[in-house]
């Protein structure tokens, strides 16, 4: 019988948001070694760069058009183009697996961070659905917008409407992308899908891309990616300023189809699907 350290028991008495914070500020001391001076000029110069990184999308997004035009298929390159240099600038490594669907289709995914909107983004032309708080912040909610983001309100009862819109969307031959589980999680499991977005795929009787994202440090999952619990936005980019590079895997499973489901079904039968490919890509080597 393995013996059982003062560690094990620590970890498995903290809750899962405890875990994390405890996670990073190990992997912090462990990670920033050197002279601070260093990692704060590191620092000072991914800041920079972000800043000119935004300043050109609010330049590109004027002058070609997006805000007017945000669900033109032609700009979907710059759109592309876009969320990977701001991979590039957040030192975040991007490595896909599988093929996505030929097609138009609702694709849906685990939620771990806000960071998971740029790396899908840079990788598949797809548009995503979103909560209505962001559309109000500063620079990032326009340039969202101009993205083409769809926006939901939480607990308004209007999921039945923006299903509807999302299948409008799919009928116009657009990928659209949404995270059923409704909140990020620290990437170990899944939680519960909430099915009520599913009617677009019943509505347009569209294949569904699943993609399953996990941030990798090491043999493990990354601790400083999740954006869960009391994480307040700035505070978690400077977090991830400060940090060595992520590596996260993005894996697409094969295409589901309808074949007669309702919403409700679809929901359970990919939050089982997708939950054993998770816990089969965590368990592999990083």
């Amino acid at each position: 019988m393995p013996e059982v350290t003062r560690q094990d028991l620590q970890d498995f008495l903290l809750t899962g948001t405890e875990y994390i914070e405890c996670r990073r500020k190990e992997f912090l001391m462990q990670s920033m070694k050197g002279p601070e001076w260093r990692v704060q000029l590191r620092m000072l110069w991914r800041i920079t760069q972000l800043g000119v990184h935004l300043t050109t999308g609010v330049l590109i997004a004027v002058s070609s058009g997006l805000i007017w035009m945000p669900h033109s298929r032609r700009h979907q390159p710059v759109i592309g183009w876009w969320h990977a240099r701001l991979c590039r600038i957040l030192n975040v490594r991007v490595r896909t697996h599988g093929e996505p669907l030929q097609g138009t289709g609702l694709w849906v995914s685990n939620h771990v961070s806000w960071l998971d909107i740029p790396v899908l983004g840079s990788r598949f032309p797809v548009y995503f659905l979103a909560k209505a708080e962001i559309a109000g912040w500063p620079v990032l909610g326009s340039l969202a917008k101009a993205s083409g983001t769809l926006f939901i309100k939480r607990g308004s009862g209007d999921s039945r409407q923006v299903g509807s819109t999302l299948a409008v969307h799919l009928k116009a031959g657009r990928n659209v992308l949404f995270f059923p589980e409704g909140t990020t999680t620290d990437g170990h499991a899944l939680k519960r899908f909430f099915h009520r977005l599913f009617v677009a795929a019943v509505e347009t009787d569209c294949e569904i891309q699943p993609a399953l994202i996990c941030y990798r440090h090491e043999d493990g999952l990354h601790p400083l990616a999740p954006f869960i619990g009391d994480d307040e936005f700035f505070s978690h980019v400077l977090l991830l300023m400060r940090a060595d590079p992520i590596d996260v895997d993005v894996m697409l499973l094969p295409p589901v189809s309808r074949e007669g489901r309702d919403a409700r079904a679809l929901a359970l039968h990919l939050e089982q699907v997708m939950g054993q490919a998770l816990a089969k890509l965590i368990a592999q080597k990083g």
